[in-house]
C-alpha cells in the first residue's frame, strides 16, 4: 500500500470534508482518504500511487474542490513523478491493439489469399471485445469516468453502463459476419459521438481521465484517443463501401 499526501482546495466545512472523502474513495485502488479541514490536505492510501489527474477527475463533478500537489517539499520528492514518454502513458493500449493485429494477421494465414474485408473485421471484433473486457472490470468506475466527455453518457442514464455490452455486441457481430451494415452503421454513430465529446474536452484544455480501456488504467484523454476512434469510424465507412 502507498500513502499520498494532496492538497484540496476549498473546504470550508466539515460537509466539505464528507464530499471529498466521499469523492477520493471512490478512486479505483484507494482502500481509504483521511481528508483533514484544518491543513487542506488528503492522505490517500491506496494498492498503486493514485495521480493528480485522478484526483481531479475525481473531484470534477464537485467545481468547489480541486486538487494539487501538496507544498511540503518531503512529500513532493516521495511522490513518483508524473512525466512519462508517450510510450510509457500508453503502453497498456498499444499492447492491447498489437495483439489484436497479430491475431488479426495470423488469421490471414489460413486463407489463399488476403483479405482485406476481414482483416478489418477482426479488426474491429477484436477491439471491441478486447476493450469491453477491461470496463466489465468495474462498470460503475467505467460510467461514471466516461459520462465525463461522452455526450450521449452524459445525456443519457444508464448510457455508460450499456456501452461495453453495445461493444461486445458489436465485437461479436464482426466475428460472426452477421448483420455486418447495421454493425458497421452503429460503430459510426457510437464512436463518432464519443469522437466528439473528446475533442471538446481536449480543446477546452480539460485533463481527465480516458475511458477507453476502462477506469484501471491511468489514460489521459487525448489526441491519441481521437485517432483510436477514427480508424474504426474509416474502417466502418470503408465497410459499408465494400460489402
Amino acid at each position: 500500500m502507498a500513502i499520498q499526501t494532496y492538497k484540496i482546495n476549498g473546504m470550508t466545512c466539515n460537509s466539505c470534508v464528507e464530499k471529498v472523502t466521499t469523492q477520493l474513495t471512490q478512486i479505483p485502488g484507494v482502500a481509504s482518504a483521511k481528508v483533514d479541514l484544518q491543513s487542506k490536505t488528503a492522505d490517500i492510501d491506496s494498492v498503486e500511487p493514485v495521480s493528480l489527474l485522478q484526483l481531479r477527475m475525481a473531484l470534477s463533478d464537485l467545481p468547489k474542490y480541486s486538487a494539487d500537489y501538496y507544498d511540503d517539499v518531503s512529500t513532493k520528492e516521495a511522490m513518483p513523478t508524473e512525466k512519462k514518454s508517450l510510450l510509457q502513458t500508453y503502453k497498456p493500449l498499444i499492447v492491447v491493439f498489437t495483439f489484436v493485429v497479430l491475431v488479426s494477421l495470423a488469421f490471414q494465414q489460413t486463407l489463399p489469399h488476403f483479405s482485406d474485408e476481414l482483416f478489418m473485421r477482426h479488426i474491429m471484433a477484436g477491439f471491441f471485445i478486447g476493450l469491453s473486457f477491461f470496463k466489465f472490470l468495474d462498470l460503475q468506475a467505467f460510467s461514471t469516468a466516461f459520462s465525463k466527455y461522452d455526450p450521449a453518457a452524459k445525456n443519457l442514464r444508464g448510457y455508460g453502463k450499456v456501452y461495453p455490452f453495445i461493444e461486445i455486441a458489436l465485437g461479436l457481430m464482426f466475428v460472426a459476419g452477421l448483420g455486418l451494415k447495421a454493425a458497421n452503421i452503429l460503430t459510426i454513430l457510437v464512436l463518432t459521438t464519443t469522437t466528439i465529446g473528446v475533442i471538446k474536452m481536449i480543446t477546452s484544455k480539460n485533463q481527465i481521465q480516458c475511458a477507453c480501456l476502462g477506469a484501471g488504467f491511468n489514460l489521459p484523454l487525448s489526441w491519441v484517443t481521437v485517432g483510436e476512434n477514427a480508424v474504426m469510424v474509416l474502417m466502418a465507412i470503408y465497410s459499408l463501401f465494400i460489402g
